[in-house]
C-alpha cells in the first residue's frame, strides 16, 4: 500500500513539474453556480439524489488542463510502524492560463524511527511565460527558456496521465464541494492485509468527481494497520483538493527570483 502511495506521488510530482515547465492552451471548463448554501470550504453541501453516474475519472493531467485556473493541495502523511517515525508531503500547485503563470511548491518532513527533530525540505517554482525560477531560502535559479523548450516540455506533460487509486466505488450522492457540483462516491481497497496477515484497523477512501468535466475536486483515503493491537500501528493517509477554479489566481516572481535574473525589480 505505501509502495503504491509513493509511487503516485512520483508521478505527481513529475506531472507538477511538467505542467509548471510547459503551458497548455485549452478552453476553459465553465463553472456552475452552486445552488443553496453550497460549501466552499472543501465540504459538502447538502446531498441531492440523483441517478447512479459514471465512477471513473478522467486523468488528473486531463482534468487540470481542462480548466483555466486553479488551486490543488495534496497531502500524504505516513506514521510509523516504529514509534514516532512519521514522513510528510505537501504539494501546492497554482495555475493561470490567462497569464500564462504556474506555481509549484514541494514541503517535505520526516522523523526517523526514535524521533528527534525532524528533516525538512521546501522548494518553490514559479513559471511564467518561458521564464522559470526555483529555489529556497537564499539559493535561486533563474531559466529562461526557448519556445521549443516549452514545447518539449508540453510533450512530457501529455505523456504522464494518472489517477490516485479507486476501488470499487460505490456512488452516495450529488453535493457540492469548492462550489463545484460533484458526485461523491466512498471506496475501500482491497487486499489490505492478505499477505502480511496485518489487522486492517481503517479502510476509508471518499472522492467527488466534477458533474462537468468528471476530474477530481476532492480525494481522501487513509488505510491503517497493524500486526498487533498495540505496536507496529502503520497510517497512510492521502488528500487531493482542487479549489479556486476558474477564478482568479495571483502568480508573481518574488524578488529573490528578480534578483537571480539580474533584473532590477520595479519600485
Amino acid at each position: 500500500m505505501k509502495k503504491k502511495m509513493v509511487l503516485f506521488l512520483s508521478l505527481l510530482v513529475m506531472l507538477a513539474l511538467a505542467c509548471n515547465l510547459g503551458s497548455s492552451p485549452t478552453s476553459p471548463v465553465p463553472v456552475n453556480t452552486p445552488e443553496g448554501n453550497g460549501n466552499q470550504s472543501g465540504n459538502a453541501s447538502t446531498p441531492k439524489t440523483v441517478a447512479t453516474p459514471p465512477a471513473n475519472p478522467v486523468s488528473i493531467n486531463e482534468g487540470l488542463t481542462s480548466l483555466n485556473s486553479y488551486q490543488m493541495t495534496v497531502n500524504y502523511l505516513s506514521t510509523g510502524p516504529a514509534p514516532s517515525q512519521s514522513s510528510a508531503i505537501v504539494m501546492k500547485m497554482k495555475r493561470s492560463q490567462d497569464k500564462d503563470a504556474r506555481y509549484l511548491q514541494i514541503t517535505q518532513s520526516t522523523v526517523k524511527p526514535g524521533g528527534g527533530e525532524p528533516d525538512t525540505s521546501e522548494t518553490d517554482t514559479y513559471q511564467i511565460g518561458n521564464d522559470q525560477c526555483s529555489g529556497s531560502g537564499t539559493d535561486w535559479t533563474w531559466t529562461a527558456m526557448d519556445p521549443n523548450q516549452t514545447e518539449m516540455l508540453e510533450l512530457l506533460k501529455n505523456m504522464i496521465g494518472l489517477t490516485p487509486l479507486i476501488d470499487n466505488p460505490t456512488f452516495v450522492a450529488q453535493e457540492t464541494v469548492n462550489g463545484i457540483p460533484s458526485n461523491h462516491f466512498t471506496f475501500k481497497v482491497s487486499g489490505v492485509g492478505a499477505k502480511s496477515g496485518a489487522v486492517v484497523n481503517t479502510n476509508q477512501g471518499d472522492y467527488w468527481l466534477a458533474v462537468d468535466g468528471q476530474y477530481i475536486v476532492k480525494y481522501t483515503l487513509e488505510i491503517k494497520t497493524s500486526m498487533d493491537p498495540k505496536t507496529n500501528v502503520l497510517d497512510e493517509q492521502i488528500s487531493i483538493n482542487l479549489d479556486q477554479i476558474n477564478q482568479p489566481v495571483s502568480i508573481a516572481f518574488p524578488k529573490s527570483c528578480l534578483v537571480a535574473s539580474k533584473v532590477t525589480p520595479t519600485p
